[in-house]
C-alpha cells in the first residue's frame, strides 16, 4: 500500500506523462506536415493580426446593433472596449487561431488561457479562420468559460487549451473530455444583454 504522498507523486508524474505524450504527438504531426512540405510560409493576405480579427467582431456587431460605440482597449483591459452609451464592457479578451486540421477537412483552432485570466475578463472571443479564409466567432461571457473548463485541467504553466473544431455542424472543443460548444457560437446577442 503507497502512502498518502506516493499517491500524490504517482498522481504528478502520471500527469506529466499525459501531457508529454500529447506534446509528442503535436510534435510528430508538426514534422510529419514538414516533411510532406504541407506548412507553407504565409503570405500577408494568409495572415490574420489581431485588428483584423477585432475590425471583423465590430463590423458583425454593428451589424445587428448599430448604436454600438467602440475603442481598441489597452493591455490592462483588453483588446476591445464596447458601449451602447450607457453601460460599456471593458475587459473583452480576443484570442484567434488559423485552422490546423486542413487533412480532415474541418475548421479548427487551438487557443490557450491562463487560469489567471479567466476571472479577469467579463466577454471572451475565440476566432477561428477556416481554409478559405472566413472567421468563425465563439462569444462567451465569464460564467460560461468556467463552466467549459470544469472538466479540464491545466497544464504546468497553469494554461488551459482548448481545442475547438467544426464537425457535422457542431462546434466541439477535443482537448481533454469533448465539450460542446456550439451554443456560443456566433452568440452576438451575449453582447447586448451584458450591457
Amino acid at each position: 500500500m503507497h502512502t498518502e504522498f506516493e499517491m500524490k507523486v504517482l498522481s504528478l508524474i502520471g500527469t506529466l506523462k499525459n501531457e508529454i505524450d500529447s506534446l509528442k504527438q503535436e510534435v510528430a504531426l508538426m514534422k510529419e506536415q514538414m516533411r510532406s512540405n504541407r506548412v507553407e510560409v504565409e503570405s500577408e493576405t494568409e495572415r490574420m493580426s489581431i485588428n483584423d480579427v477585432r475590425d471583423y467582431i465590430k463590423s458583425e456587431l454593428l451589424s445587428r446593433y448599430p448604436n454600438l460605440r467602440f475603442t481598441n482597449g489597452s493591455r490592462s483591459l483588453g483588446k476591445l472596449t464596447i458601449s451602447n452609451g450607457r453601460s460599456i464592457i471593458e475587459k473583452i479578451m480576443i484570442r484567434a487561431s488559423k485552422s490546423f486540421r486542413e487533412k480532415e477537412g474541418y475548421p479548427s483552432g487551438w487557443f490557450t488561457i491562463h487560469q489567471d485570466q479567466l476571472n479577469q475578463y467579463d466577454l471572451y472571443f475565440l476566432v477561428v479562420k477556416d481554409f478559405k479564409g472566413e472567421l468563425h466567432v465563439l462569444i462567451m461571457n465569464q460564467s460560461d468559460i468556467n463552466d467549459w473548463i470544469r472538466n479540464k485541467s491545466t497544464d504546468s504553466n497553469g494554461n488551459y487549451h482548448f481545442y475547438v473544431n467544426l464537425i457535422e455542424g457542431k462546434w466541439i472543443d477535443d482537448r481533454e473530455a469533448e465539450y460542446d460548444c456550439s451554443r456560443f457560437y456566433n452568440n452576438w446577442d451575449i453582447v447586448e444583454r451584458m450591457l
